[in-house]
């Protein structure tokens, strides 16, 4: 099998979204790494400037460009900004996402329902329409989309939101997959599953705190294994590499021996 190398990633633009923490950061500083001209998007200046400073500080390119990505003019003027610095695109990572509110169905607000579908789902579909016109025309270009939350078996109370834009998120990519493989993209998706970032420690310390959710967790008393987004960054190069040139249209779920509460044995 190929392996992922520097010719790759060299004199190659990635748009990475949610670039600002967790995966999102590590992924760019990975692809920087390796040679990509890197596009770190997020809401937040000050935390993608420090992500640029410190590609910079090892020799790579980047730019950061502060966008909402669920408003399509937003994606259209962002996507506009990396062409004209960088030329081309030929990868994209759509990382953000959110959590949203914990809360029980019944008790959900609409207006957050429909926050938590356009950051997860919505602005996926913004990003891949906005770079998906050059990628065909050069017949060239990878995705890949961060989903979540896709084991029978685990369910989290509270996040029905979040669980329904990420299997949202996973059937737009076999969709999109299937609508550009003539053109000789590769449209995949991954799942990390638990992840060790800012947004988990909110999360479990909002379910710790509020009986309703605390105790109907299904990973309850497994305890923590959750890893750091680092670990997931090989996965997800992968998928952005001629390694994976076999497949399209596909979910990989990260997961491993004592990831007792993710893989059933």
């Amino acid at each position: 099998m190929a392996v992922a190398g520097q010719n790759d990633f060299g004199d190659r633009t990635a748009i990475v979204t949610g670039a600002s923490r967790g995966l999102g950061k590590a992924v760019a500083l990975e692809l920087a790494r390796l040679g990509c001209k890197t596009v770190c998007v997020a809401r937040g200046q000050q935390q993608l400037d420090q992500v640029v400073q410190e590609i910079n500080s090892f020799g790579g390119q980047a730019i950061s460009v502060v966008c909402d990505v669920s408003q399509a003019d937003q994606v259209d003027a962002m996507v506009g900004q990396a062409i004209d610095t960088f030329g081309q695109v030929e990868m994209l990572v759509n990382n953000a996402g959110i959590q949203g509110k914990i809360a029980w169905i019944k008790d959900y607000e609409p207006a957050e329902w429909d926050r938590v579908m356009a950051v997860n789902l919505r602005a996926a579909f913004l990003c891949c329409r906005a770079v998906l016109p050059g990628m065909i025309e050069r017949r060239a270009g990878k995705i890949v989309n961060v989903a979540a939350g896709v084991m029978e078996e685990r369910v989290d109370y509270g996040v029905a939101a979040y669980y329904a834009a990420k299997a949202g998120l996973i059937n737009f990519t076999r969709q999109l997959a299937a609508e550009t493989k003539r053109f000789g993209l590769h449209v995949n998706a991954i799942d990390p599953a638990g992840m060790q970032t800012e947004i988990s420690d909110e999360i479990m310390a909002m379910e710790e705190a509020d009986l309703a959710f605390a105790e109907t967790q299904t990973n309850l008393n497994h305890g923590p294994r959750l890893r750091p987004p680092e670990a997931i960054v090989p996965l997800l190069v992968f998928l952005l590499s001629s390694a994976s040139n076999m497949m399209t249209g596909r979910l990989l779920q990260a997961s491993a021996p004592d990831d007792v509460q993710y893989l059933q044995l």
